[in-house]
């Protein structure tokens, strides 16, 4: 069931992007920490994990979810970079991204044709700890074109498009990337994490049972994110005209 911004979640937010347009005053002098807040970013990002774990606590009681292992709805890709494409690095806040666009220059070794491929909707698993993701991230990639990543990350392809974006939004709580992890690293010398691409697979996650809710909730989840995509860009409209106008001021 295909769902719109209109007929999503999203229609109980009160703020739009021409609500902050019509009552936010362009100054210099715009506090744009407070605009996240404005902007109602965190708020929109907070109804991900809301919906996440309602659907999943509701789906439970009611029995219309249940454990499934990852080898089941995930397989791993072995394709290596011989053809040299494009290196990205994984972000806990941008996902699959270029590593110089991101980074502001590459990492990668000279030669990269033994790193992983990454086509689009696959699932990378990055087995390096950050933030609050001790355990490492997963993300989606979004990128349209075939890309390369490290060879000690892990990269998945999903029995279907709907699977990849509800594992995206799913992992992108930390406490569930925790819980699903935990049970399968083991730590090494330096707390470096051990795990193989394959142990990856082998823990299980709640999952709808029926194709339709998968389909529901990654509509769902798409357009919610579609939103904090929209209140970024503006967050960044503003904070280049406040430069602007800074500049302006001093001329």
């Amino acid at each position: 069931m295909p769902l719109s911004v209109r007929n999503s979640p999203l229609t109980c937010l009160p703020l739009t992007i021409s609500h902050i347009s019509a009552n936010v005053t362009t100054s210099p002098f715009i506090d744009v920490k407070n605009l996240s807040e404005i902007c109602g970013i965190s708020e929109i990002s907070s109804l991900i994990q809301a919906i996440i774990y309602q659907k999943k606590m509701d789906g439970i009681r009611e029995g219309n979810w249940q454990k499934t292992e990852l080898s089941k709805v995930l397989q791993e890709r072995t394709e290596k970079n011989i053809n040299g494409y494009t290196v990205c690095s994984v972000s806990v806040s941008q996902g699959v991204i270029n590593q110089i666009e991101y980074l502001g220059r590459s990492f990668a070794a000279k030669e990269t044709s033994h790193y992983n491929i990454v086509k689009y909707g696959d699932i990378v698993y990055t087995k390096s700890p950050t933030g609050d993701f001790p355990y490492g991230i997963v993300k989606r990639s979004y990128i349209k074109n075939a890309v390369a990543v490290s060879p000690l990350y892990g990269v998945y392809k999903p029995i279907n498009d709907n699977i990849g974006v509800f594992l995206h939004f799913y992992f992108m709580q930390s406490n569930n990337a925790f819980n699903y992890l935990h049970p399968l690293i083991q730590k090494g010398a330096k707390n470096t994490i051990n795990i193989t691409n394959a142990r990856f697979l082998e823990n299980s996650i709640p999952l709808p049972k029926t194709e339709d809710e998968v389909v529901y909730i990654a509509n769902a989840l798409t357009s919610i994110q579609t939103k904090i995509d929209l209140e970024k860009s503006l967050l960044c409209s503003y904070e280049k005209e406040k430069q602007y106008l800074l500049r302006q001021m001093f001329i």
